[in-house]
């Protein structure tokens, strides 16, 4: 399940697009590389990185000031480097910088071009999800009483944990659903019919 759940997130983020490339920043000593960058939206970002290392994305007037308070909603990595998935690159500029050494000017930028729209899987057009992006509290909205019936629905977060659950046996027409206790960030709303499963996404912040 964790790796479905995965590759949903990572299509559903791309935009399912065949040409979406992937990057690799790494270090030279204190030092990202390369750096600016400028890629394509939908493209993804690799850190590789010594483990004394830590990015995370940061506003650009913390990025003049040598800072790292972090970006809220903004990417982040262990130490060491990571992935940073197309759903954290919008169009745009991205300020990061290295946590423990961002005071010694060790930052960066990446540069995304193009639209970052992304498109649902196979999402039945007989149900709605609003409002999303939420702060955790939204409705999933059923357009008649047998579309009500016809659907199991949970969440995952994007490691592949469910974090809600209800049946089709207590599915009603509008389904109050309260996350505002999770962390922001993005999630796969997913309704099951007994064959195959639709998949939306959804954002808290």
């Amino acid at each position: 399940m964790m790796k479905r759940i995965t590759l949903l997130l990572i299509l559903l983020s791309a935009g399912i697009s065949a040409s979406a490339k992937k990057w690799t920043i790494t270090n030279v000593g204190f030092t990202f590389s390369p750096t600016p960058i400028t890629i394509e939206a939908g493209d993804t970002v690799v850190f590789s990185i010594a483990s004394i290392h830590e990015v995370v994305e940061v506003s650009e007037a913390t990025w003049n000031a040598n800072g790292n308070d972090p970006l809220e909603g903004g990417f982040s990595t262990n130490p060491g480097g990571g992935t940073v998935l197309p759903s954290f690159l919008q169009a745009g500029t991205h300020f990061y910088v290295c946590v423990p050494h961002a005071s010694s000017g060790m930052k960066g930028k990446i540069i995304v071009q193009g639209s970052t729209a992304t498109e649902d899987i196979h999402f039945p057009a007989e149900v709605s999800v609003y409002p999303n992006p939420s702060d955790g509290r939204f409705q999933v909205i059923m357009d008649n009483i047998k579309s009500s019936k016809k659907y199991d629905l949970d969440i995952y977060n994007t490691e592949g944990k469910r974090v809600y659950l209800k049946s089709r046996s207590e599915i009603e027409l509008v389904n109050i659903v309260d996350l505002s206790g999770a962390e922001k960030g993005i999630y796969i709303l997913n309704l099951s019919d007994g064959r195959k499963t639709y998949s939306k996404k959804i954002i808290i912040q």
